[in-house]
């Protein structure tokens, strides 16, 4: 990847992506348009892929150019500009296999490679100053717990009712997760990105439970899930303007999608 610097002031910086010869790529990749009206997959609203299988294979169905690339890039919906219209609009099945068994980071790299070849995706990167929450590690330790012997990266969501089967708590139960991959799950409640300063960059598992009331009736509501990080996990979130990075898609096409 061609990286090059295009201003160098202390408050921004700007860095340009261009596709190169010697970028990890897919051996084989397929890509089908989805026919008009396909609905979005089921945990597609919650940031929650299930792309990267063992033996090198690639698997997205029904994903648009825009989720493709929050996910090859690890940037949350409110780090990067609007495109043409379709990139978020128009879906796509992507089945891809690489050359050995690769990993995830691997398979994000590809993607990338994917998405410049294939749609002409052109973008760069830049520091942008703007409202964030940033979490940190409170005064004790984190109630996060090491993740238990054959588990997979996995989150689960689960409802209790409450008496009158209108109310209940919302149970989350995630197995194998960063605090980066927790972070871009709950950013896509929020109205803002979520920054990772907690300086721990390990798999942890973890369980919240988030009871809706009169003044937040949404199971997932952006309040509750602020205090679950708080009083639960024991977490630090405060909301301040910092400096981000933000990607600006400078512009993509529908070219050749197939073999």
């Amino acid at each position: 990847m061609n990286r090059n610097l295009m201003s160098a002031s202390a408050a921004a910086f700007v860095i340009v992506f261009a596709a190169a010869g010697a970028e990890p790529a897919f051996e084989v990749a397929s890509i089908t348009p989805c026919p008009s009206g396909t609905p979005a997959p089921p945990m597609e609203h919650a940031g929650i892929t299930n792309w990267v299988a063992p033996g090198g294979r690639f698997t997205a169905r029904a994903t648009t150019v825009v989720f493709l690339m929050e996910w090859a890039y690890g940037m949350q919906p409110w780090q990067h500009s609007d495109g043409p219209g379709w990139l978020s609009t128009d879906r796509f099945d992507v089945v891809a296999k690489s050359d050995h068994d690769a990993t995830e980071t691997e398979m994000k790299q590809m993607a990338r490679t994917l998405l410049m070849e294939r749609f002409g995706l052109r973008l760069h990167r830049e520091l942008k100053e703007m409202p964030a929450y940033v979490i940190s590690a409170g005064k004790i330790a984190p109630k996060l717990f090491p993740p238990k012997d054959g588990e997979t990266h996995e989150m689960r969501f689960a409802m209790t009712p409450g008496p009158d089967q209108k109310t209940g708590v919302f149970h989350i139960d995630a197995m194998r997760y960063t605090l980066a991959q927790l972070a871009d799950v709950f950013a896509r409640r929020m109205d803002r990105v979520i920054v990772n300063r907690t300086g721990m960059d390990g798999e942890y598992d973890f369980k919240l439970n988030l009871t809706p009331d009169e003044n937040h009736p949404g199971p997932v509501d952006q309040t509750l899930l602020l205090e679950a990080l708080r009083q639960q996990i024991g977490l630090d979130v405060r909301s301040e303007k910092t400096l981000v990075d933000y990607y600006m898609i400078e512009g993509a096409e529908k070219a050749a999608l197939t073999n």
